[in-house]
């Protein structure tokens, strides 16, 4: 048996307020109670439970086959991109992400929900709704929106509204490009940029990411610190 997790979705039905991981079995037979291995967390554990999905309605079943989509309850094990297998470990390809063109920082309109803020913003980002990026300079603790489309950031206005009764505001950033920094840590610390036109973030990683203003900036930096790579993702 061999699958892979292409969706992560929270929230699809209130009564149950969980997260689902949509997998497609690429091959074999998936069975109830069927140890799998985890590719990306390299551990074995059973699977007791699985789902065939109607819209918000879920059944429980007993065995899928080739072909076949199925919802499992996901506790934070599993992440789009996911493969599982029984029998010798597999590993399939990524799916490729697009480095993000669009930046906004998001700020909760009422503190005393930043507690559903932050777990709503984490499960969207779980799903590949958007990506989280935090600004290396601590004073602003509201996190970066980095999206590929503006409709992007219409939908976690939404659904953080929707899902976890948090009103947010879009502030516009004027970055264009952004890439993932890689380096050893004090090159990094070091790395030469403009003083204007550029920002140092984290992801939700941890990995040194910095925003450009446009194609100018990007090449400044790629020209003054030859040993690092520049990333796109």
């Amino acid at each position: 048996f061999s699958g892979f997790v292409f969706k992560i979705q929270a929230n699809m039905d209130p009564r149950h307020r969980d997260r689902m991981a949509f997998l497609r079995v690429c091959s074999g037979r998936f069975q109830r109670n069927l140890m799998i291995h985890h590719g990306r967390l390299g551990r074995k554990f059973r699977l007791a439970q699985a789902f065939r999905l109607f819209g918000r309605e879920r059944d429980s079943i007993e065995a899928a086959y080739a072909g076949d989509v199925i919802g499992l309850i996901n506790p934070g094990l599993f992440a789009i991109g996911d493969t599982l297998s029984a029998g010798p470990p597999r590993q399939f390809a990524a799916i490729p992400r697009f480095p993000p063109e669009l930046f906004a920082r998001l700020w909760t309109r009422d503190l005393t929900r930043q507690k559903s803020f932050a777990k709503g913003l984490a499960q969207l980002e779980e799903e590949g709704a958007i990506q989280v990026l935090w600004a290396a300079d601590q004073r602003l603790h509201a996190p970066i929106l980095a999206a590929i489309g503006e409709l992007q950031f219409d939908v976690v206005v939404a659904r953080l509204a929707e899902e976890y009764g948090v009103d947010v505001r879009v502030e516009r950033l004027p970055f264009t490009e952004a890439r993932w920094i890689k380096g050893d840590a004090p090159t990094v610390h070091r790395m030469i940029q403009p003083t204007q036109g550029t920002m140092r973030c984290q992801d939700s990683a941890g990995r040194p990411v910095l925003l450009f203003a446009s194609p100018w900036e990007l090449e400044y930096c790629a020209k003054h610190n030859s040993d690092l790579h520049f990333l796109e993702g």
